[in-house]
């Protein structure tokens, strides 16, 4: 018996036997495996499943000019053919898939949201003092004219008595000078007196009203001073922090709190260009949408919104425009200054929803892997409408029934071939 060992290192290629070529065997072997053939007598027994190309070219020729072992090469070439047709097939992976369907969904658009108060005005002082008294507290809830505090006016009270007195004086004089008009006309009636006395009674007369009109305003004057000493609420509304205490002088501008009026917020936000007229579009900015305000808790108010539009313009230099909502606030519970999330829904009908995690970007696009009856996936470009918390809402690119990828994207390419698991 003989026995031999030959190690194929790399394929080898040749040519099954024609009139050009009469000698050389061919086929091709891309596994590169170790081999054993013993030969006994003129049997020849293979030992594996793969055929080999001999260094010893005696032998091959043996089995080239023996018909039957020659069949027998073939044979087994194409059982370990069929034999890795079969482990491809085993090797398709599988992949979950989703079926595209309409429905009817909620689109919500989320915006940074500032509050404000319906009225939110600065306390400021405008006459120079003392702060004789402070009548309410930070925090208080005022009425609309109540006093919240009282500045010194000792000394505009003083200048008040002056400047009546310098108004009684005027007063009389102007009477003197009245008379002695009137007795001037008559005796220019009479043509006891020429017309230039008549003239010097009427300018004396005018004087006379002057300094008491003058008198009247520096009066009126002080009297608005001392009534600035005395300072109420402009509205109702509830009082911020009071800086200054009772005793502390004040003077002119300075802020002693502020007023806010709470029963109504306004939560101002802005709208990028673009949306702006998506939303436009789609109707998403009429007063029957669904307006929440969502809080720095994360709690959502209970109060539902309405619509304002704030800005009539577009701000070139942000690109967007400024709107508000006005929400009803009974109980005082927002405060001016809030800030928050304001959430604007709107329902949409027949919307095509795939999960975010179906989808893919190559350069800025949105593609899918879409799946056809035969198991094939083709890359498919898509165009978002806009996202919910884990979908996406498609404008194109896809229609009801569509197969597509659900999960696992990374590892495919076009023209792959799948195994489907529907979700």
């Amino acid at each position: 018996m003989i026995e031999q060992t030959i190690a194929i290192k790399t394929p080898l290629k040749g040519t099954f036997p024609t009139e050009k070529h009469p000698n050389p065997f061919l086929f091709s072997v891309s596994i590169f495996i170790e081999y054993k053939i013993q030969i006994q007598t003129p049997d020849i027994l293979i030992s594996r499943e793969h055929i080999y190309l001999f260094k010893n070219l005696n032998l091959m020729m043996s089995i080239y000019k023996n018909p039957f072992l020659l069949c027998t090469l073939a044979l087994f070439v194409l059982v370990s053919c069929g034999d890795k047709s079969k482990k491809d097939s085993n090797n398709i992976k599988t992949f979950p898939v989703y079926k595209v369907t309409l429905k009817d969904t909620i689109v919500s658009s989320k915006f940074v949201a500032d509050v404000h108060a319906k009225n939110n005005v600065e306390i400021h002082v405008r006459i120079p003092g003392l702060l004789d008294k402070v009548y309410v507290s930070e925090g208080q809830k005022v009425k609309k004219g109540q006093i919240l505090f009282k500045i010194s006016d000792v000394e505009l009270q003083i200048q008040l008595l002056k400047a009546e007195a310098v108004y009684k004086s005027a007063k009389a004089d102007l009477r003197i000078a009245t008379v002695e008009l009137e007795q001037a006309q008559t005796l220019f009636n009479k043509k006891v007196i020429a017309d230039k006395e008549l003239e010097l009674s009427k300018a004396k007369n005018d004087a006379a009203s002057a300094k008491l009109a003058h008198a009247a305003a520096e009066r009126k004057a002080i009297n608005q001073q001392i009534s600035f000493t005395t300072i109420r609420a402009p509205f109702d509304g509830t009082v911020d922090r009071i800086p200054f205490k009772e005793g502390s002088l004040v003077e002119n501008g300075s802020l002693l709190t502020t007023v806010s009026q709470l029963d109504d917020v306004y939560a101002y936000f802005s709208i990028p260009e673009n949306t702006y007229f998506q939303m436009m579009e789609d109707k998403a900015l009429n007063t029957q949408g669904d307006i929440r305000l969502v809080l720095p808790n994360g709690q959502v108010y209970d109060q539902k919104g309405e619509l304002r539009t704030a800005d009539g313009d577009i701000d070139r230099q942000t690109g967007s425009i400024q709107y508000k909502a006005k929400f009803h606030n009974p109980q005082g519970f927002i405060k001016h200054g809030t800030s928050g999330k304001l959430i604007i829904s709107e329902p949409k009908t027949n919307a095509i929803l795939i999960p975010q995690k179906a989808v893919f970007s190559i350069q800025d696009k949105q593609y899918v892997f879409r799946v056809n009856k035969d198991g094939v996936v083709k890359m498919t470009n898509v165009t978002i409408e806009t996202t919910l918390d884990d979908v996406y809402i498609l404008n194109d690119g896809l229609k009801s029934d569509d197969l597509i990828v659900q999960e696992g994207t990374q590892s495919l390419r076009d023209g792959d071939k799948i195994n489907m698991k529907q979700m």
